[in-house]
């Protein structure tokens, strides 16, 4: 029985220690007062540290708002000078900077109309069937025609997939 009541006199110091520990992260984090309880049962309060948070700092505008644009002013000789607004530098997009590249039908004796039309509008969804005829008279006249201008990874699939039907194409960089 020795052994029993020093495990349930350890036990209930850890249970105290536990909730005092308790106590004081509570007291630590409360804006107010906390309530506690003695050992007797008796209510009493007792204040702990309070922390403040940072008031939040207001954003200043990125942009100049002290100017109204549009507003006349008189000018030296006395007539009325609207005002004009300045132009930002036009931004660059990705779009502008992707380099672009044509997509050539070389003209050859050996093809068949039927075949290359066909094959063009099955490779190329965005060549209707009018255009690919118009591509096709003027590649075999002049020697090549372009049929699209896309960008790199697009034309060198094109050329591709043309050349496993047996239409000969080639892709060069658009010069701008």
């Amino acid at each position: 029985t020795l052994v029993w009541s020093e495990v349930s006199h350890t036990m209930a110091s850890v249970r105290i220690l536990a909730f005092l520990a308790l106590l004081a992260v509570a007291a630590a984090f409360s804006p107010s007062t906390l309530v506690s309880f003695t050992p007797s049962g008796m209510k009493s309060t007792c204040v702990g540290p309070t922390m403040q948070l940072a008031s939040p700092q207001i954003a200043k505008p990125k942009v100049d708002i002290g100017h109204q644009l549009g507003t006349t002013q008189p000018d030296a000789q006395g007539k009325a000078k609207t005002a004009t607004p300045k132009l930002a530098p036009k931004k660059k997009t990705q779009d502008d900077e992707t380099p672009m590249y044509k997509v050539i039908l070389i003209g050859d004796t050996e093809y068949e109309q039927a075949h290359v039309v066909t094959q063009i509008t099955k490779v190329i969804p965005s060549v209707q069937k009018e255009e690919a005829v118009r591509i096709y008279v003027e590649a075999q006249m002049t020697g090549s025609s372009v049929i699209i201008v896309v960008t790199e990874e697009h034309a060198e699939h094109y050329v591709q997939q043309l050349k496993r039907q047996q239409i000969y194409a080639k892709m060069e960089k658009e010069k701008k």
